[in-house]
């Protein structure tokens, strides 16, 4: 269950308990230089009581290694939070490092473990369907379930198989799909987006025959070449990517993918395929050559990924009124 919660600060910590929760954390005090903002955030974490949602904190200050933010109640010290950033269409996953009473609210520290576009057209945006392995038509029920056997198996404090990227995009495709007209929206974009070739080749003998197989293999390293290079914090392209993007079967892509990963010029993760330092040289070497359709499909028009840390201390102060 999800609860939003008021921006009323709690009363200042009175317990001692409290008082030792609001100790820093030393080895995670940032030491690079802040710069301030001022930002609208929501931040949500799962308390003893069930999940929580603030949704009207405020960033004041920022680092590529992570933020300030004010809050109304104190967070434990180590639990992971979810950062919500609206404004810039972005959501990371952070740690809590310090809490503390500051005036009149609490000034959390964050550091940054992972982060995903909210942006429900960036063709570079993991499918929430395949990534929680549903189809378009699951009912309510069935994402619940999913989500929470998925949240527990990626969750960071999971020693196993905790990964905090992968968590992160199952809590935002939760986030959008557990709300019907978030669901709703995100269909119709997703109709859009999948119906619509996003790379178009000279021909349908692109690929056909033994030029065609090479054809294959040099586009998907073009393809993880030009999505590294623009979001270098997640290169990957899982399988399901590529075959909207080459317009390829998983069946012909096999082959390709196969021949890339045993030349060293990718290598697969249990969700992915990303480039190699290898495959970078290969891909640049083979680009020299002057292919101009491949050289299209390296450069893309997508714009390189802006720093977490430039885009917030990019945000002029907020208008919104604070209740």
């Amino acid at each position: 269950m999800t609860t939003s919660m008021p921006f009323t600060p709690a009363p200042p910590p009175t317990a001692k308990s409290d008082a030792i929760a609001a100790q820093p954390d030393p080895s995670g005090l940032r030491l690079e230089v802040r710069l301030p903002t001022d930002c609208d955030v929501e931040i949500t974490w799962k308390s003893e009581q069930g999940e929580k949602v603030f949704s009207h904190c405020r960033a004041i200050d920022i680092t590529e290694g992570g933020v300030a933010v004010e809050c109304p109640e104190a967070l434990p010290l180590l639990c992971s939070v979810i950062v919500t950033v609206p404004r810039f269409h972005v959501a990371a996953l952070v740690q809590v490092k310090h809490c503390t009473w500051q005036k009149s609210i609490y000034v959390l520290g964050l550091r940054f473990l992972a982060r995903t576009t909210t942006l429900q057209n960036d063709p570079y945006a993991t499918d929430h369907y395949e990534l929680l392995r549903l189809s378009p038509g699951a009912e309510q029920e069935t994402i619940e379930r999913t989500y929470r056997k998925l949240a527990r198996r990626f969750h960071p404090d999971n020693p196993e198989t905790g990964d905090a990227e992968t968590f992160l995009r199952v809590a935002e495709a939760h986030r959008v799909l557990s709300d019907p007209k978030r669901r709703k929206a995100y269909d119709a974009e997703r109709i859009a987006v999948r119906s619509s070739p996003r790379f178009q080749f000279r021909s349908a003998e692109f690929f056909s025959g033994v030029l065609g197989e090479q054809n294959r293999r040099l586009a998907i390293l073009c393809l993880l070449y030009r999505k590294g290079t623009s979001n270098y914090e997640h290169p990957g392209l899982s399988m399901y990517d590529l075959e909207q993007l080459t317009g390829c079967t998983q069946g012909e892509l096999g082959f390709s993918l196969w021949y890339n990963c045993e030349r060293g010029y990718a290598r697969a993760t249990d969700r992915d395929y990303c480039l190699t330092a290898a495959g970078v040289d290969f891909v640049e070497q083979k680009l020299a050559e002057d292919r101009g359709e491949f050289r299209a499909i390296a450069s893309g028009t997508n714009p390189p990924m802006v720093s977490i840390a430039q885009m917030f201390a990019s945000a002029k102060p907020e208008t919104t009124v604070r209740h």
